[in-house]
């Protein structure tokens, strides 16, 4: 009864352990023999990519560029924080705990989650933040983002060349302006801040200060023209609006006091489509009514393509839109994020990468695109225009 006892036992022990011994006992003088066991299944590393939405083209291009792009290896984890700050740092602290070996961000709000992407990289995952400085290279390994000063005064630029067509002999302060700026973040300002360098005379950088033609801050013996500068416009208000209806109501209002408003420059192309379209709906109200008596004689400019704008500035050529300008960030910035997390995954840390800019206008009737060069400080471009040709995200 004891031997019979001892067997169950350990008949029992490997029952619980779920395990299968490697070899069965032999009788004396026979070989052993093997036992199939189960194969043991490695965990492919994880890639985190952490969304601040998933309700544009946009978005939706990075979920299917990574995941095509690295699904054969890696476990790739999209994450969308629904606009949600506090979701997305909740998303970060889940992603560094499962130790994910690489994690793309786009901040909902950069300053309160450097914390939580400085511990990720304490815990040694490479991260790439897109759309933003985080404000200290501790939050990231890479950072992908435009120079968001130089995207506003290359928008003034734009408004600027607009200016001198449409009204060569208008005399100075004569184009009434309004601008629809944001102060949410230093982002937003320093994009803003850029759109108001239509009404300096002088170059300054982001701060204020004068600079030379290399970006040194000089006196004002030292100062020179700014290229960007239009004497014959004055801005008459200056309104917080970056979306769709907050520019197509602040455009409403504005018609109100300043009804023979000529020109508007907007932070964002979201809120620059809204500001078009509140002037197209007051050009409808019919002569003698509308304060507008012949769109050619209006436009908006605006920063950023990554939806509708392009198709809204090509209408621009038809005046269905006054959507006359938007400066192309990142060009194919899907395709640029997918090139530089590759690189990262092999060990690369690249700190700041700058994305490129382009002035996108209609020219004879074709959206057209002029590559603006890699600079810190603003120069005139140079390069020639090449059409742009519209389709699914993220366009050429």
């Amino acid at each position: 009864m004891r031997k019979i006892a001892v067997l169950f036992l350990v008949a029992a022990l490997l029952l619980v352990s779920g395990c299968t011994p490697a070899v069965e006992t032999a009788a004396p003088g026979e070989q052993p023999t093997e036992v199939a066991t189960e194969p043991v299944v490695q965990a492919r590393p994880i890639i985190a990519v952490c969304l601040p939405a998933l309700d544009n083209p946009l978005m939706l291009g990075f979920q299917d560029a990574f995941t095509n792009a690295f699904g054969a290896e890696y476990d790739v984890q999209i994450a969308s924080a629904d606009g949600n700050p506090n979701t997305q740092a909740t998303q970060v602290e889940n992603f560094t705990a499962m130790q994910v070996e690489f994690m793309f961000i786009m901040p909902v709000e950069s300053t309160s989650l450097v914390p939580k992407l400085i511990a990720a990289r304490e815990a040694g995952i490479s991260i790439l933040v897109a759309g933003t400085d985080p404000g200290t290279p501790e939050a990231y390994t890479g950072a992908m983002m435009m120079n968001q000063y130089l995207a506003g005064m290359y928008e003034a630029y734009m408004a600027k060349q607009w200016v001198d067509a449409t009204y060569p002999d208008s005399p100075d302060a004569s184009i009434e302006t309004l601008v629809l700026e944001s102060t949410v973040n230093t982002d937003a300002a320093a994009r803003s801040a850029g759109l108001k360098m239509l009404f300096e005379p002088y170059l300054k950088n982001v701060n204020g200060e004068y600079v030379d033609e290399a970006g040194n801050v000089v006196g004002e013996a030292g100062r020179i023209a700014n290229p960007a500068y239009s004497s014959k416009v004055i801005m008459v208000q200056a309104v917080e609006a970056q979306m769709f209806q907050s520019g197509q109501t602040a455009v409403q209002n504005a018609l109100v006091t300043n009804p023979d408003i000529k020109l508007v420059l907007a932070y964002a192309g979201d809120g620059a489509m809204g500001a078009s379209q509140a002037l197209i709906d007051e050009f409808n109200r019919g002569a003698g009514i509308s304060v507008i008596n012949d769109l050619n004689e209006v436009a908006v400019f605006g920063v950023g393509m990554i939806g509708p704008e392009g198709q809204a500035v090509l209408d621009s050529g038809t005046n269905m839109t006054v959507f006359r300008g938007t400066i192309r960030f990142g060009g194919d910035l899907v395709g640029r994020t997918i090139e530089w997390a590759g690189k990262m995954l092999n060990g690369e840390v690249p700190g700041i990468i700058y994305d490129p800019l382009d002035i996108v206008t209609v020219i004879d009737g074709k959206l057209m695109a002029q590559p603006i060069d890699d600079t810190l400080v603003f120069v005139i471009p140079t390069a020639q225009p090449a059409e742009v040709l519209l389709g699914p995200p993220p366009g050429p």
